[in-house]
């Protein structure tokens, strides 16, 4: 057991010096001695305070001792040590879309994972993992193409201060390509808050998958504002890859979405839905806002929504564009209402927008940082983490406390029937 605040311990015992002390000082009744005349006799039992030689009442001092140095320790945050090896482990594993091979990736993660340490996975976000978790290759190929560091610092942080207490180092792992998209606002803040280095080890990234095929517009609006747009990024040409409909996908739309690596985008129209001002925030490297008015549109059965995953969000956090796995392909329902005239279509913003739309299923791929840009996540060495830095900040094992504190009663209970019996 350790305590995370021993000066109360300290505390505790000092009191029980001074119980000590108190103990040795103590009543008894003077020796007789023959007076003159009997008005100088006192009416109450004459009683004279001295410092006994000789302590008594052993068993009563130590019970009251024991309260007070009991009372003292289960103030002092005390806590279980967690058995394992003085150096333990905490390894983030990288399982978002941007690492190339996620088994390899897996087995560099496990390889540097030490008995009583943590695993994390993360790709958007964070989850702490038993080490024999699998990686199912579909849902990785679906996942977001975007590790973010964020949140896998945040819980390997938190559960770094769970397994130090016991152990004399904790050393945090990463294990990722480390891409463009790994840091937000937050990152370097949440970085500073680790009192050690970081041991970065990259890993292979996926390479941006080139959109080899041509996009179709399927609408039957003469002029569509998509038209245009969709005119612009129409670069490949050839087979078929992207297929947006205006209208709901029918039978034919759901086989060909079925057979291949191909994407169905189901934009619907809604003429009489309310145009307002609002934004759009699309992630992913051709990241931008685009603020213009706007209709929000239905997306569609709720047990679906929640399945999907949301490509892009409105400036609420509602889903604007969501994605399902469909076969080898991926069907997405833009819930986006246009202005029918203007120049929104034209503005680089829903370029970035129409971009993320007609992707791969598997999303588009942001290099990796350069080794030498990632000094401040590294830190001045792979050094360790000291384990006391962590455990100060570990909670309290109330249970602990709350076994002293009912033995600290116990024995104030004992003191005091002690104490009514030699009354």
């Amino acid at each position: 057991m350790s305590f995370l605040a021993p000066l109360l311990l300290g505390l505790g015992i000092a009191a029980g010096a001074v119980v000590v002390g108190l103990h040795l000082i103590t009543t008894r009744r003077p020796p007789p001695a023959p007076l003159p005349t009997a008005r100088f006799v006192p009416v109450s039992e004459a009683r004279a305070v001295s410092r006994a030689s000789r302590p008594t009442d052993l068993l009563l001092l130590a019970l009251r001792v024991l309260a007070v140095v009991l009372i003292g320790a289960a103030f002092a945050r005390p806590v279980l040590d967690a058995a394992g090896p003085a150096v333990r482990s905490v390894v983030l594993l990288d399982v978002s879309g941007a690492v190339a091979d996620p088994a390899a990736a897996r087995d560099t993660a496990l390889a540097r994972l030490t008995p009583g340490g943590v695993l994390v996975v993360f790709d958007t976000a964070a989850l702490e993992v038993g080490p024999d978790f699998a990686i199912v290759s579909d849902s990785v190929e679906g996942a977001e193409a975007r590790g973010a560091l964020s949140p896998a610092l945040l819980l390997g942080m938190r559960a770094a201060t769970r397994i130090a207490r016991g152990a004399d180092s904790v050393r945090l792992v990463v294990v990722s390509p480390i891409t463009q998209l790994a840091e937000d606002a937050a990152t370097r803040a949440i970085r500073a808050g680790w009192p050690g280095g970081i041991e970065l080890v990259r890993v292979a990234a996926r390479a941006d998958t080139a959109r080899a095929g041509g996009i179709s517009l399927r609408t039957d609006l003469a002029d569509d504002p998509l038209a245009p747009a969709v005119a612009r990024l129409t670069d490949a040409r050839g087979t078929e890859k992207v297929r947006i409909t205006r209208s709901p996908p029918g039978r034919a739309d759901s086989a060909w979405v079925r057979g291949g690596d191909r994407v169905l985008v189901h934009w619907p129209i809604e003429p009489d839905a309310e145009v307002a001002a609002d934004a759009l925030f699309v992630p992913g490297p051709d990241a931008a806002t685009l603020v213009a008015p706007l209709a929000r549109l239905p997306l569609g059965e709720r047990a679906s929504v929640m399945r999907a995953q949301v490509l892009v969000r409105w400036r609420d956090g509602a889903p604007a564009v969501t994605q399902e796995r469909v076969g080898e392909g991926c069907l997405r329902r833009a819930a986006i209402g246009l202005p029918a005239a203007g120049d929104l279509t034209l503005r680089p913003a829903f370029d970035a927008l129409l971009s993320q739309l007609t992707a791969p299923c598997a999303g588009r791929h942001a290099p990796p940082v350069a080794d030498d840009s990632l000094g401040w996540l590294r830190g001045p060495s792979d050094a360790a983490a000291p384990a006391v830095a962590l455990a100060s900040a570990a909670p309290v094992d109330s249970a602990a406390a709350l076994w002293l504190l009912a033995a600290a009663l116990l024995a104030l209970a004992a003191e005091w029937a002690m104490r009514r019996r030699n009354r």
